[in-house]
Protein backbone atom coordinates (compact mmCIF):
# COMPACT_ATOMS: atom_id res chain seq x y z
CA UNK A 1 0.00 0.00 0.00
CA UNK A 2 2.80 2.41 0.94
CA UNK A 3 4.75 1.53 -2.21
CA UNK A 4 1.67 2.15 -4.36
CA UNK A 5 1.05 5.51 -2.70
CA UNK A 6 4.67 6.57 -3.20
CA UNK A 7 4.51 5.40 -6.81
CA UNK A 8 1.40 7.50 -7.48
CA UNK A 9 3.02 10.52 -5.84
CA UNK A 10 6.14 10.05 -7.97
CA UNK A 11 4.06 9.67 -11.13
CA UNK A 12 2.04 12.79 -10.38
CA UNK A 13 5.13 14.83 -9.58
CA UNK A 14 6.68 13.58 -12.81
CA UNK A 15 3.53 14.63 -14.67
CA UNK A 16 3.64 18.06 -13.03
CA UNK A 17 7.29 18.53 -13.97
CA UNK A 18 6.47 17.59 -17.57
CA UNK A 19 3.57 20.08 -17.64
CA UNK A 20 5.79 22.81 -16.15
CA UNK A 21 8.47 22.17 -18.79
CA UNK A 22 5.93 22.29 -21.63
CA UNK A 23 4.24 25.44 -20.33
CA UNK A 24 7.65 27.06 -19.86
CA UNK A 25 7.90 27.18 -23.67
CA UNK A 26 4.97 29.64 -23.71
CA UNK A 27 5.45 33.36 -23.05
CA UNK A 28 5.97 33.87 -19.31
CA UNK A 29 3.76 36.28 -17.40
CA UNK A 30 6.29 38.44 -15.50
CA UNK A 31 3.68 39.09 -12.82
CA UNK A 32 3.85 35.40 -11.87
CA UNK A 33 7.55 34.62 -12.30
CA UNK A 34 10.27 35.97 -10.00
CA UNK A 35 13.17 35.18 -12.34
CA UNK A 36 11.56 36.97 -15.28
CA UNK A 37 10.67 39.96 -13.14
CA UNK A 38 14.22 40.13 -11.82
CA UNK A 39 15.52 40.43 -15.38
CA UNK A 40 13.10 43.31 -15.98
CA UNK A 41 14.30 45.01 -12.80
CA UNK A 42 17.93 44.70 -13.75
CA UNK A 43 17.24 46.08 -17.23
CA UNK A 44 15.50 49.11 -15.72
CA UNK A 45 18.50 49.73 -13.40
CA UNK A 46 16.63 51.42 -10.52
CA UNK A 47 18.08 52.87 -7.33
CA UNK A 48 14.89 52.06 -5.41
CA UNK A 49 12.59 49.04 -5.60
CA UNK A 50 9.15 48.16 -4.20
CA UNK A 51 8.77 44.41 -3.52
CA UNK A 52 5.33 42.99 -2.81
CA UNK A 53 2.12 41.33 -3.93
CA UNK A 54 -0.31 42.44 -6.62
CA UNK A 55 -1.43 45.17 -4.21
CA UNK A 56 2.00 46.70 -4.79
CA UNK A 57 1.87 45.97 -8.53
CA UNK A 58 -1.32 48.00 -9.01
CA UNK A 59 -1.04 50.30 -5.99
CA UNK A 60 2.36 52.01 -6.20
CA UNK A 61 3.13 54.26 -9.15
CA UNK A 62 6.91 54.81 -9.38
CA UNK A 63 6.44 57.76 -11.73
CA UNK A 64 4.48 59.66 -9.06
CA UNK A 65 6.86 58.62 -6.27
CA UNK A 66 9.94 59.72 -8.21
CA UNK A 67 8.41 63.05 -9.26
CA UNK A 68 7.50 63.84 -5.64
CA UNK A 69 11.06 62.94 -4.69
CA UNK A 70 12.41 65.49 -7.19
CA UNK A 71 13.95 62.78 -9.33
CA UNK A 72 16.28 61.56 -6.60
CA UNK A 73 14.89 58.06 -7.02
CA UNK A 74 14.46 55.88 -10.08
CA UNK A 75 11.96 53.38 -8.69
CA UNK A 76 10.95 49.97 -9.93
CA UNK A 77 7.69 48.27 -8.95
CA UNK A 78 8.41 44.57 -8.38
CA UNK A 79 4.91 43.52 -7.42
CA UNK A 80 4.06 39.88 -8.17
CA UNK A 81 0.78 38.04 -7.77
CA UNK A 82 0.44 36.70 -4.18
CA UNK A 83 4.17 36.91 -3.50
CA UNK A 84 4.84 35.49 -0.04
CA UNK A 85 6.70 37.50 2.59
CA UNK A 86 9.33 34.73 2.73
CA UNK A 87 10.15 35.14 -0.95
CA UNK A 88 9.87 38.94 -0.69
CA UNK A 89 12.61 38.85 1.96
CA UNK A 90 14.71 36.58 -0.25
CA UNK A 91 14.41 39.01 -3.16
CA UNK A 92 15.39 41.87 -0.84
CA UNK A 93 18.46 39.97 0.40
CA UNK A 94 19.54 39.27 -3.17
CA UNK A 95 19.23 42.93 -4.16
CA UNK A 96 21.02 44.18 -1.04
CA UNK A 97 23.96 41.84 -1.55
CA UNK A 98 24.27 41.94 -5.33
CA UNK A 99 23.03 45.28 -6.65
CA UNK A 100 25.17 48.23 -5.58
CA UNK A 101 22.99 50.68 -7.55
CA UNK A 102 19.81 49.98 -5.58
CA UNK A 103 20.04 52.07 -2.41
CA UNK A 104 16.49 51.80 -1.04
CA UNK A 105 14.41 48.63 -0.74
CA UNK A 106 10.72 48.86 0.14
CA UNK A 107 9.04 45.61 1.22
CA UNK A 108 5.28 45.12 1.48
CA UNK A 109 4.36 43.78 4.93
CA UNK A 110 2.00 41.02 3.89
CA UNK A 111 1.08 37.58 5.23
CA UNK A 112 -0.87 35.82 2.50
CA UNK A 113 -1.34 32.11 3.11
CA UNK A 114 -1.45 31.09 -0.55
CA UNK A 115 0.59 31.60 -3.70
CA UNK A 116 -0.28 31.64 -7.40
CA UNK A 117 3.14 32.48 -8.83
CA UNK A 118 5.23 29.88 -10.65
CA UNK A 119 7.02 28.16 -7.77
CA UNK A 120 10.28 26.30 -8.26
CA UNK A 121 11.09 23.67 -5.56
CA UNK A 122 13.44 26.01 -3.70
CA UNK A 123 10.77 28.72 -3.56
CA UNK A 124 8.18 26.23 -2.30
CA UNK A 125 10.54 25.01 0.42
CA UNK A 126 11.45 28.55 1.47
CA UNK A 127 7.79 29.56 1.60
CA UNK A 128 6.66 26.48 3.54
CA UNK A 129 9.55 26.62 6.02
CA UNK A 130 8.95 30.28 6.82
CA UNK A 131 5.21 29.77 7.26
CA UNK A 132 5.69 26.79 9.57
CA UNK A 133 8.24 28.61 11.73
CA UNK A 134 6.06 31.71 11.93
CA UNK A 135 3.06 29.61 12.96
CA UNK A 136 5.21 27.81 15.54
CA UNK A 137 6.13 31.20 17.03
CA UNK A 138 2.50 32.31 17.16
CA UNK A 139 1.18 32.74 20.69
CA UNK A 140 -2.23 31.06 20.82
CA UNK A 141 -4.42 30.82 23.93
CA UNK A 142 -4.84 27.10 23.28
CA UNK A 143 -3.47 24.32 21.11
CA UNK A 144 -6.53 24.39 18.86
CA UNK A 145 -5.25 27.53 17.16
CA UNK A 146 -1.87 26.04 16.39
CA UNK A 147 -3.42 22.80 15.17
CA UNK A 148 -5.71 24.78 12.88
CA UNK A 149 -2.73 26.78 11.56
CA UNK A 150 -0.77 23.58 10.95
CA UNK A 151 -3.62 22.05 8.93
CA UNK A 152 -4.03 25.27 6.94
CA UNK A 153 -0.31 25.38 6.14
CA UNK A 154 -0.25 21.67 5.32
CA UNK A 155 -3.09 22.21 2.86
CA UNK A 156 -1.23 25.13 1.26
CA UNK A 157 1.93 23.04 1.02
CA UNK A 158 0.08 20.23 -0.75
CA UNK A 159 -1.45 22.73 -3.15
CA UNK A 160 1.91 24.28 -3.99
CA UNK A 161 3.58 20.90 -4.41
CA UNK A 162 0.98 19.06 -6.45
CA UNK A 163 -1.25 21.65 -8.10
CA UNK A 164 -0.82 22.46 -11.76
CA UNK A 165 -3.36 25.29 -11.50
CA UNK A 166 -0.83 28.04 -12.39
CA UNK A 167 0.25 26.11 -15.48
CA UNK A 168 -3.36 25.47 -16.52
CA UNK A 169 -4.14 29.16 -16.06
CA UNK A 170 -1.16 30.09 -18.23
CA UNK A 171 -2.27 27.72 -21.01
CA UNK A 172 -5.89 28.96 -20.89
CA UNK A 173 -4.76 32.57 -21.19
CA UNK A 174 -2.53 31.68 -24.11
CA UNK A 175 -5.32 30.03 -26.12
CA UNK A 176 -8.11 32.36 -25.00
CA UNK A 177 -6.82 35.76 -23.82
CA UNK A 178 -9.29 37.95 -21.94
CA UNK A 179 -9.44 41.68 -21.36
CA UNK A 180 -8.94 41.78 -17.61
CA UNK A 181 -6.26 43.52 -15.48
CA UNK A 182 -5.44 40.28 -13.63
CA UNK A 183 -6.62 37.39 -15.79
CA UNK A 184 -5.65 39.14 -19.02
CA UNK A 185 -2.16 39.60 -20.46
CA UNK A 186 0.37 41.73 -18.57
CA UNK A 187 0.43 45.40 -19.41
CA UNK A 188 3.44 46.55 -17.43
CA UNK A 189 5.18 49.85 -17.84
CA UNK A 190 8.97 49.91 -18.00
CA UNK A 191 9.06 50.70 -14.27
CA UNK A 192 7.02 47.58 -13.47
CA UNK A 193 3.74 49.35 -12.64
CA UNK A 194 0.40 48.30 -14.17
CA UNK A 195 -2.09 51.14 -14.50
CA UNK A 196 -5.82 50.29 -14.38
CA UNK A 197 -8.63 52.80 -15.00
CA UNK A 198 -11.58 50.57 -14.04
CA UNK A 199 -13.75 51.07 -10.92
CA UNK A 200 -16.05 48.83 -8.92
CA UNK A 201 -19.75 49.78 -8.85
CA UNK A 202 -19.99 50.02 -5.06
CA UNK A 203 -18.89 48.61 -1.71
CA UNK A 204 -19.13 44.85 -1.33
CA UNK A 205 -18.68 42.48 1.59
CA UNK A 206 -15.02 41.81 0.86
CA UNK A 207 -14.11 45.51 0.76
CA UNK A 208 -16.02 46.13 4.00
CA UNK A 209 -14.29 43.19 5.72
CA UNK A 210 -10.85 44.26 4.51
CA UNK A 211 -11.50 47.79 5.72
CA UNK A 212 -12.53 46.49 9.15
CA UNK A 213 -9.37 44.40 9.64
CA UNK A 214 -7.14 47.10 8.18
CA UNK A 215 -8.55 49.64 10.65
CA UNK A 216 -8.17 47.13 13.46
CA UNK A 217 -4.51 46.55 12.58
CA UNK A 218 -3.70 50.26 12.53
CA UNK A 219 -5.65 51.06 15.70
CA UNK A 220 -3.50 51.82 18.80
CA UNK A 221 -5.21 49.07 20.78
CA UNK A 222 -3.85 46.03 22.59
CA UNK A 223 -1.99 43.65 20.30
CA UNK A 224 -0.98 40.03 20.90
CA UNK A 225 2.55 39.09 21.89
CA UNK A 226 5.20 39.54 19.18
CA UNK A 227 5.97 36.76 16.75
CA UNK A 228 9.68 36.27 17.43
CA UNK A 229 10.49 34.31 14.26
CA UNK A 230 8.73 36.72 11.89
CA UNK A 231 10.31 39.76 13.55
CA UNK A 232 13.77 38.18 13.57
CA UNK A 233 13.53 37.63 9.80
CA UNK A 234 12.51 41.27 9.30
CA UNK A 235 15.26 42.63 11.54
CA UNK A 236 17.87 40.47 9.81
CA UNK A 237 17.05 42.11 6.47
CA UNK A 238 17.11 45.59 8.04
CA UNK A 239 20.51 44.81 9.59
CA UNK A 240 21.81 43.41 6.30
CA UNK A 241 20.73 46.62 4.59
CA UNK A 242 22.66 48.69 7.11
CA UNK A 243 25.76 46.60 6.56
CA UNK A 244 25.59 47.44 2.85
CA UNK A 245 24.56 51.05 3.56
CA UNK A 246 21.10 50.59 2.09
CA UNK A 247 17.75 51.71 3.47
CA UNK A 248 15.12 49.03 4.08
CA UNK A 249 11.55 50.20 4.62
CA UNK A 250 8.60 47.90 5.29
CA UNK A 251 5.16 49.25 4.42
CA UNK A 252 1.58 48.12 4.84
CA UNK A 253 -0.42 47.28 1.71
CA UNK A 254 -3.59 49.22 0.94
CA UNK A 255 -5.68 46.56 2.73
CA UNK A 256 -5.31 43.36 4.73
CA UNK A 257 -7.50 40.28 4.94
CA UNK A 258 -8.72 38.67 8.16
CA UNK A 259 -6.08 35.94 7.87
CA UNK A 260 -3.33 38.49 7.40
CA UNK A 261 -4.55 40.54 10.34
CA UNK A 262 -4.25 37.58 12.71
CA UNK A 263 -0.54 37.20 11.92
CA UNK A 264 0.42 40.82 11.22
CA UNK A 265 -1.05 41.94 14.57
CA UNK A 266 1.89 40.04 16.07
CA UNK A 267 4.37 41.83 13.81
CA UNK A 268 3.60 45.38 12.65
CA UNK A 269 3.37 47.00 16.13
CA UNK A 270 6.90 45.79 16.90
CA UNK A 271 8.80 46.90 13.78
CA UNK A 272 11.15 49.84 14.27
CA UNK A 273 9.32 53.01 13.23
CA UNK A 274 12.44 54.14 11.37
CA UNK A 275 11.90 51.17 9.03
CA UNK A 276 8.13 50.96 8.83
CA UNK A 277 5.28 52.85 7.17
CA UNK A 278 1.86 52.07 8.58
CA UNK A 279 -1.40 53.08 6.94
CA UNK A 280 -2.88 56.48 7.82
CA UNK A 281 -5.28 57.04 10.69
CA UNK A 282 -7.01 59.92 8.90
CA UNK A 283 -9.40 60.31 5.93
CA UNK A 284 -6.68 59.06 3.57
CA UNK A 285 -7.40 55.55 4.83
CA UNK A 286 -11.08 55.95 3.99
CA UNK A 287 -10.19 57.22 0.53
CA UNK A 288 -8.38 54.05 -0.50
CA UNK A 289 -11.50 52.01 0.30
CA UNK A 290 -13.85 54.11 -1.82
CA UNK A 291 -15.26 52.24 -4.84
CA UNK A 292 -14.05 55.01 -7.15
CA UNK A 293 -10.46 54.26 -6.14
CA UNK A 294 -10.61 50.46 -6.59
CA UNK A 295 -10.86 48.24 -9.65
CA UNK A 296 -11.71 45.17 -7.56
CA UNK A 297 -12.06 44.30 -3.88
CA UNK A 298 -8.30 44.23 -3.20
CA UNK A 299 -6.62 46.45 -5.77
CA UNK A 300 -6.36 50.17 -6.31
CA UNK A 301 -7.01 51.71 -9.70
CA UNK A 302 -5.02 54.59 -11.21
CA UNK A 303 -6.71 57.20 -9.02
CA UNK A 304 -6.36 55.13 -5.86
CA UNK A 305 -2.73 54.32 -6.57
CA UNK A 306 -2.02 58.04 -6.84
CA UNK A 307 -3.45 58.61 -3.34
CA UNK A 308 -1.61 55.64 -1.85
CA UNK A 309 1.71 56.45 -3.54
CA UNK A 310 1.62 60.07 -2.36
CA UNK A 311 0.98 58.91 1.18
CA UNK A 312 3.91 56.47 1.06
CA UNK A 313 6.21 59.19 -0.23
CA UNK A 314 5.14 61.66 2.47
CA UNK A 315 5.82 59.08 5.19
CA UNK A 316 9.08 57.99 3.60
CA UNK A 317 10.32 61.59 3.47
CA UNK A 318 9.93 61.79 7.27
CA UNK A 319 12.17 58.77 7.90
CA UNK A 320 15.81 59.28 8.96
CA UNK A 321 18.28 58.67 6.16
CA UNK A 322 21.08 57.55 8.45
CA UNK A 323 22.27 53.93 8.45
Amino acid sequence: MVKKTLLWIALFLGFKIAVVLIISLLPVDPRRDIATREKHRQAFAPNAVFIGTSRTLYGINPLIFDSLNAGQTRSYNMGLFSLSIANSLNIARHIIENDPKTETIFIEQSALDYSTIHMTPDLVFNDVYFRMRADEATVNPDNHGKWSDFLSDFNTTLFQTFSIAPQIATFKKWINPVNDPIEGPPNLEMNGFQDVDLTIPGLNTMVVNNRFYTRKLTAPSHHPAPNAYFLTAINEVITLGKAYRKRVIFYMPNNVTKGEYELLAQVTPYISQANFISLPKDPTLEAIFKPGNLFDSHHLNAKGSGIYTRYLYEEFSKKPANF
